[in-house]
């Protein structure tokens, strides 16, 4: 009797089982559940000639966002100066390849990944190549465009400022002692001849220390564009691209855009103009590729856009106290060329200290 009633209530069991399974919608298979409702990413594969600067305006409609796509692959690009043909780099979400989806590069034994040691070597000497074949212009506009240099004592005249933020401020104190943010909105005060119009770019800095001699060092620290302005009342601004910090009361210039030269590159020359080492920026104890460094030279010494100075270190004195010839320390291109300063940026280094007052000499000059 009471395996009769253990059987009645099983079968109860499984009919009612039964009953609600077929009163719900049937699953998916598990893969099709875990499938993505989102759209895959888009992705470029990397060919010769390509750089961030050129990606993000051709995807995202402005060379300035080129970050967005650096911060997406930074599995991919060791250093965002250089990427290399094969690299396959996701796109932005909603961004599609004008080129179709990418494909992936044949496989070339004598490729390297971001662990192969001949990478780095790659990136070291590429740039320090008279060719420079991997870009149309013997200067990168971001480097130009972050470069410090150098203005008389003060700073640039007419210079606007940044007031402060535009955000709602619920705690005033915490607000006013950080540093602006990426998009953040601002009040700004124009500098002389500045267009008050919504997309109208201008490039905040900071001031750096006054060199002896030649003047002030002007720092750029992000570069911010008119938006949300209305016309009237204090000036409205977003920060687009952030070097460094951005604080209240910073100064604001219009953008000194680059004129690129294309396809031309410097060529070597023998007893180039000779100059010296004035200041590095930060003070590096050991100086890093892509750093910048202030010359004492000025646009009146020759000093042009593009030109390659190899700075060099005295070796002292040989056991019988003749003097050794000095030794390439580094080699860094000139960026910016004011009648008070030459600005360069760090291209290569055979010693890690590099010391103010160091001499140098134009070793390559552009056409």
């Amino acid at each position: 009797m009471a395996r009769f009633r253990a059987s009645i209530i099983a079968f109860a069991v499984l009919g009612a089982a039964s009953l609600l399974g077929a009163q719900q919608p049937a699953q998916p298979p598990v893969a099709a559940r875990l499938q993505p409702t989102q759209p895959a990413p888009a992705t470029h594969a990397v060919k010769r000639g390509d750089t961030l600067w050129d990606l993000a305006k051709l995807y995202l409609g402005d060379a300035y966002l080129w970050p967005e796509i650096y911060r997406l692959n930074t599995a991919v690009i060791e250093d965002p100066h250089w990427i290399y043909p094969g690299e396959i780099l996701t796109l932005p979400r909603g961004v599609a390849a004008s080129a179709g989806p990418a494909e992936a590069a044949p496989t070339d034994t004598n490729s390297t990944t971001i662990f192969d040691p001949r990478r780095y070597r790659r990136a070291r000497n590429a740039r320090q190549g008279l060719a420079l074949m991997a870009s149309h212009s013997a200067v990168r506009a971001g480097e130009y465009l972050e470069a410090p240099w150098v203005e008389a004592e003060g700073g640039p005249p007419g210079a606007g400022r940044v007031r402060a933020t535009a955000e709602s401020q619920v705690v005033t104190m915490q607000l006013e002692l950080r540093a602006l943010q990426s998009q953040e909105p601002m009040f700004i005060d124009l500098p002389a001849g500045g267009r008050r119009v919504n997309g109208e770019r201008f490039l905040t800095y900071t001031l750096g220390p006054v060199l002896f001699g030649q003047g002030q060092v002007v720092i750029p620290t992000a570069v911010i564009q008119i938006a949300g302005d209305a016309g009237k009342g204090e000036t409205r601004a977003v920060i687009l691209l952030r070097f460094r910090s951005v604080e209240e009361g910073q100064g604001v210039v219009p953008i000194d855009s680059l004129i690129p030269r294309r396809d031309q590159f410097p060529a070597a020359v023998e007893f180039g103009k000779a100059t010296t080492l004035a200041w590095m920026v930060d003070r590096p104890i050991i100086a890093q590729l892509g750093g910048y460094v202030i010359l004492k030279s000025t646009a009146k010494d020759g000093f042009v856009t593009g030109d390659q100075v190899t700075l060099l270190a005295s070796l002292g004195e040989g056991a019988n106290g003749e003097v050794r010839a000095p030794e390439a320390a580094a080699v860094v291109q000139v960026l910016r060329v004011t009648p008070f300063g030459v600005s360069a940026i760090i291209l290569r280094r055979s010693q890690g200290e590099l010391a103010v007052d160091m001499p140098g000499r134009i070793t390559a000059k552009m056409p």
